[in-house]
Parts: C-alpha cells; structure tokens; sequence
C-alpha cells in the first residue's frame, strides 16, 4: 500500500503507462537514496561530536552502501529507464536491492536511525523491479 500511495503522490502516474511508472519509480528511488544519505551524513556528523564509537561505525558503514546507490546505481538505473533498456534497469535494481539488504547488518549492535528510510527503500525497489521485469 505504501508503494501506491507513494506513486500517486505523482499526478502523472495516474495516466502513465509500465515504462512511466518505470521512469517515476526511479525518480523516487533517487530522491529518497539521496534524502536517506543526507541523513546518515547528518546523523554521523552528531554521532562523531557525542564520541559514540559504535554508532559512527554503523553509520559509516551504510554511508558506503549509500554512497554506492546515490553515485552509480540510482544513476544508472535512471539512465537505462529512459533509456528503454530494462535489462540493464533491472541490473541497477538488484544492486540497489544488494546495499539496501546489507544495510541494516551494519547496525547489529546499535538501533537503526534509518530503518524505516532503508526499509523503504528495499521495498519500493522490489515493486519497481516487478514493473521493470514486465517491460522485458
């Protein structure tokens, strides 16, 4: 449900076709990568000032598997959408769905700030790819 509701925050997607909401998805998937990013930056920033070691681990941690999806692969994920090359769409996909799965592991011994950011992420991917695959 979370997933509908966060497409119709988009007026288009009521009209577009699989290969429009493929280019919204990835529009979404890039906004909220960077939005979670900045967040990590800003959470490791007031993490190093307070000295709380494991924290700054955890979120130096999920601040590479971000870096990873914000610098490349919501990039090319956008790139092969608009592209019309789904193939490679799915190929982005499943390694965002690759940094967002191993995401929370950096946060075994301390709660996650990003949870629901990261949760997010991991599932609106998984509906994305759904609706790439269809365009295969």
């Amino acid at each position: 449900m979370l997933c509908v509701s966060t497409y119709l925050l988009d007026p288009q997607s009521l009209k577009a076709d699989l290969s429009g909401l493929a280019i919204i998805g990835s529009k979404i998937i890039s906004k909220k990568a960077s939005t979670t990013k900045a967040k990590i930056d800003g959470l490791l920033k007031i993490a190093i000032a307070k000295g709380d070691k494991p924290l700054v681990l955890a979120l130096t941690c999920s601040q590479e598997h971000y870096a990873y999806i914000t610098n490349y692969f919501a990039p090319q994920l956008m790139r092969a959408i608009t592209g019309g090359i789904p193939k490679f769409a799915e190929d982005a996909l499943r390694s965002i769905l690759s940094e967002t799965y191993a995401t929370p592991e950096c946060f075994r011994n301390v709660s996650s700030p990003i949870y629901d950011d990261n949760n997010f992420m991991y599932s609106f991917s998984l509906v994305l790819k759904a609706i790439v695959r269809m365009l295969l």
